[in-house]
């Protein structure tokens, strides 16, 4: 898919969401007997097709700065043409309690973002997304995408842990060290942008690691 020829090439943030195609979906939010209750999304882009080639990845998107961070990296420096990215946002368990239908929009509306930033990032690259909106623990969860999906590497944030424990569970920071002493995977943990130029700027300053850096 091109740009229209009245706007520039330049600028994809301006050009309209990409023409993806719905693919099932699966939702267990009123299966008491579910193994694990979620709400699955999932879209191709036009002309996507499966590979021998093709990788999955499996990103724990939290809703803080760091699960955001670790989402935009993803899609900015990771997925290439032809791959499939799995998102996972996890959500309290007690919302399971509340109007299913609110959870199912935050779903859909997270998945739009999605698409959006992909096409931003790239207009031309063909991606399979899924997104899993599941409550309940998130090592458990990760444990069972993990299985799932089999992805060849997953992707985490560094922090978050206010984030999650404002929903009463456990913290991203909690989260990176889980998977990185217990995914069968290789584990790739994303530090937000500017904690990574505040950490640069300290060494810099620091007189004992000489002149590296100029």
């Amino acid at each position: 898919m091109h740009p229209p020829a009245n706007l520039p090439s330049s600028s994809p943030s301006q050009l309209p969401t990409p023409a993806y195609t719905p693919k099932v979906s699966f939702d267990t939010f009123e299966n008491p007997n579910a193994s694990m209750f979620s709400f699955t999304l999932q879209v191709k882009s036009e002309g996507y097709k499966r590979t021998k080639d093709t990788r999955v990845f499996l990103c724990a998107a939290s809703p803080d700065e760091s699960g955001i961070e670790a989402l935009d990296w993803c899609l900015e420096s990771l997925v290439q043409n032809g791959d499939e990215l799995i998102v996972f946002r996890g959500v309290d368990e007690v919302v399971l309690d509340k109007d299913h239908d609110i959870l199912r929009e935050e779903a859909r509306d997270l998945m739009r973002t999605i698409q959006s930033k992909s096409y931003d990032h790239d207009l031309d690259r063909k991606l399979s997304i899924v997104l899993e909106y599941i409550p309940g623990k998130i090592t458990d969860s990760l444990d069972r995408l993990i299985a799932l999906y089999r992805p060849d590497s997953v992707v985490v944030g560094t922090r978050g842990r206010r984030a999650w424990q404002g929903m009463g569970m456990i913290g991203m920071g909690s989260i990176s060290k889980y998977c990185l002493s217990h995914s069968p995977v290789p584990v790739i943990v994303v530090r937000p942008e500017r904690k990574v130029k505040k950490n640069m700027e300290k060494r810099k300053a620091d007189p004992k690691r000489g002149r590296h850096f100029e």
